[in-house]
């Protein structure tokens, strides 16, 4: 029997509805209709920068095994479920389904799917695509969603991948305030950290497998696999009716939108991972958002960390010029600005030595000495004595900073944003 891939994107928008959801519905249909479903439904995160994106910027895709004859009804089914689901009456979403027939995902697709996650991607490219490899693409309106569906057909999730187990809410819940036992959500994280992760915040302790939308999901848990995520979920106390849940096996929390990059090679909306020196110390703002500087030998970029990223600022308010760091983050353009690293991580590779003269101490009275000024050297505040400026000792001052890997707390991370948890499992 021939496999049917199904990808999904665009359905949502931000007063409503979720992709993740409406791939849940899709799914379910297909099972009434006796449908094999064949291995975990796919959730792909696309570029975080993308000026298009609604909220979480994901798109689905899963694949069914089913006889030829079948074929018309399942996609009929799907875009049904779209049709019947999607914000359709919000102007900005466009969504699009994507079908592809065959066991074999083409190469060209599986680099598409890496371009669509790092880089823009347009809808004529999509389409040219479909066409060079035989997907059939259905658009509603512009159809931007095409994209995103073809993107998570061609999307292997073979390298570095994790699990989201997705709780939905009844409908006539949906847009209140979510009802989650939270000491529930903290023993989930004593018991499962780090094989779950991003449960909680770690500055404030708030609840953070909730989102902050009028969308469907009642929660979501990240793991790093399918046996932890349904054990995890037997911990969380709902007080309010599930829906449905469905697992999800995803490209969230891999970095796999960062490139490697030089200042000079940076393209508005991607993110990248740049090396340099700090060039100019950091300046907070009205607001709390905190901007400084580096440079490499290519050129000099503007970096930010905003006022949700939290004590994350303080680190980066110790910087100094000099300083050598590895800058992790997304790219945006604003016309009133020039181009600005939004910081996910920092890596502090070396620490520029900071230096000050101790006062002396009066050899004739045994007490410390007092400055006389700037440049002017030091003064014995009980016999008069005086010394010229370098007679006290130079010691080197602690910058309150380690050569480690610091990054923003969970409130602030990105749906792709690797933790740093994470990080140090894949090294071991």
């Amino acid at each position: 029997m021939p496999i049917l891939h199904i990808g999904i994107d665009d359905t949502d928008s931000k007063q409503g509805m979720c992709t993740t959801y409406v791939g849940a519905i899709a799914v379910a249909r297909l099972k009434e209709k006796k449908v094999k479903l064949i291995g975990t439904p796919h959730l792909i995160r696309l570029n975080p920068n993308w000026i298009h994106k609604t909220r979480g910027n994901c798109s689905v895709s899963f694949k069914v095994k089913a006889k030829e004859s079948q074929i018309p009804q399942i996609k009929n089914i799907v875009i049904e479920t779209v049709e019947e689901l999607a914000e359709l009456q919000i102007k900005e979403t466009t969504p699009g389904v994507a079908f592809y027939q065959g066991e074999k995902i083409p190469d060209e697709l599986k680099t598409f799917s890496k371009k669509v996650v790092q880089e823009i991607v347009t809808i004529e490219q999509a389409e040219n695509l479909a066409n060079k490899i035989g997907a059939e693409v259905r658009k509603f309106r512009k159809g931007r969603g095409i994209i995103g569906a073809l993107a998570a057909i061609g999307h292997p999730l073979e390298e570095d991948y994790t699990y989201e187990l997705i709780a939905y809410r009844i409908e006539e819940n949906r847009g209140t305030q979510r009802k989650i036992n939270k000491k529930s959500v903290e023993r989930l994280n004593e018991k499962t950290y780090p094989e779950t992760f991003d449960n909680l915040d770690f500055e404030s302790g708030d609840i953070q497998i909730t989102p902050h939308t009028p969308c469907p999901i009642l929660y979501g848990i990240r793991s790093e696999s399918k046996n932890t995520a349904r054990e995890a979920k037997k911990m969380v106390k709902e007080e309010e009716p599930v829906e449905r849940t469905l697992l999800y096996k995803t490209n969230q929390a891999t970095d796999e939108h960062l490139q490697s990059t030089t200042v000079e090679e940076i393209n508005p909306y991607t993110s990248v991972i740049v090396k340099g020196e700090v060039s100019e110390k950091p300046e907070t703002i009205t607001g709390g958002h905190v901007f400084f500087s580096i440079k490499d030998e290519t050129g000099e970029i503007r970096c930010a960390a905003f006022e949700p990223t939290g004590e994350f600022r303080d680190k980066i308010r110790k910087l100094k010029p000099g300083d050598k760091v590895r800058v992790y983050g997304g790219v945006k353009e604003k016309s009133e600005f020039p181009l600005t690293i939004n910081l996910e991580k920092i890596d502090i590779l070396d620490l520029k030595p900071e230096k000050k003269e101790n006062n002396p101490i009066c050899e004739n009275c045994k007490i410390n000495m007092k400055s006389a000024g700037k440049n002017k050297g030091y003064y014995c505040k009980k016999c008069g004595a005086k010394l010229p400026l370098g007679a006290g000792e130079e010691i080197e001052v602690d910058r309150e900073l380690e050569t480690k890997l610091y990054e923003v707390p969970p409130k602030a991370r990105r749906h792709l944003t690797k933790p740093i948890i994470r990080m140090k499992k894949s090294e071991n």
